[in-house]
């Protein structure tokens, strides 16, 4: 396996150990890049453009947004439940694709790279803008990018890595409240990568887990101020350095008075 780390992001693929830049690995048998394009609007007419998820999150300045769908590689066929993230270090941010497959990302910095994810419990294998298909997204203020990419079914299970036990500090908070999240991943082809996750579409963001000691992470988020009331689920799981995710994504749900 090899990890990928250019812009602040990781890259996974099989081959040999070593960090590489993407621009240099892309991946001969992508049909994503050719499908990405740039759009100072969403085109009226195209179904590409449309808006899948609405989240809670409303449009800002200096942002843009990024739009698309998901396609199972073999089959062409839409696929949903595949969480999307935006950035993992810098900007955080998460959707979810809809029954055909799509999803929106709103709320994107513009001027900032902002490499997209594709992570999919079960048996498909996580997905990589940068690295496996070239790509170095940078948005202009109010550019709509859209970005469909496919992701690709394995036939190992035991590949996959491990999440577990899963808890958030408090059920109950109110914006501006600051929550830790904690979990317990190991294992998987290669060993895990940094990508270790708690993400929530409905919010629109991700929290990133780091190691505290061996196989226990750990992060904390603070509820952003403007965050209205009501139930919102997050999703923990990780990645493997041979791009696996775990089979199952555990779920809890935080609710903002």
């Amino acid at each position: 396996m090899l990890c990928c780390i250019t812009l602040g992001l990781v890259a996974c693929a099989s081959g040999e150990q070593g960090e590489q830049e993407p621009t240099e690995t892309k991946t001969s048998n992508s049909t994503a890049a050719s499908e990405a394009s740039k759009t100072s609007a969403p085109q009226v007419g195209d179904e590409e453009s449309t808006q899948a998820l609405t989240t809670t999150a409303q449009p800002a300045a200096n942002t843009g947004t990024i739009t698309g769908r998901v396609t199972d590689k073999n089959s062409g066929e839409p696929v949903s439940d595949v969480y999307v993230v935006v950035g993992w270090q810098d900007s955080q941010l998460a959707a979810i694709t809809d029954a055909d497959g799509r999803y929106t990302v709103p709320n994107v910095p513009a001027g900032e790279p902002a490499p997209v994810f594709g992570f999919h419990e079960g048996q498909y294998l996580y997905h990589n803008s940068a690295y496996h298909d070239d790509l170095n997204i940078m948005l202009d203020p109010g550019e709509t990018y859209t970005y469909n990419f496919a992701v690709t079914e394995h036939d190992d299970p035991g590949g996959q890595p491990e999440v577990s036990d899963p808890s958030i500090s408090s059920k109950s908070v109110a914006p501006g409240e600051t929550v830790a999240f904690e979990l317990t991943a190991r294992g998987g082809e290669g060993g895990l990568s940094r990508e270790v996750f708690a993400a929530s579409p409905k919010l629109g963001q991700l929290v990133l887990l780091k190691s505290t000691s061996g196989d226990h992470f750990r992060a904390e988020f603070t509820i952003p101020d403007d965050t209205p009331h009501g139930d919102y689920p997050f999703a923990f799981f990780a990645a493997s350095n041979k791009c696996y995710d775990p089979d199952v994504f555990p779920s809890l749900t935080l609710r903002v008075t």
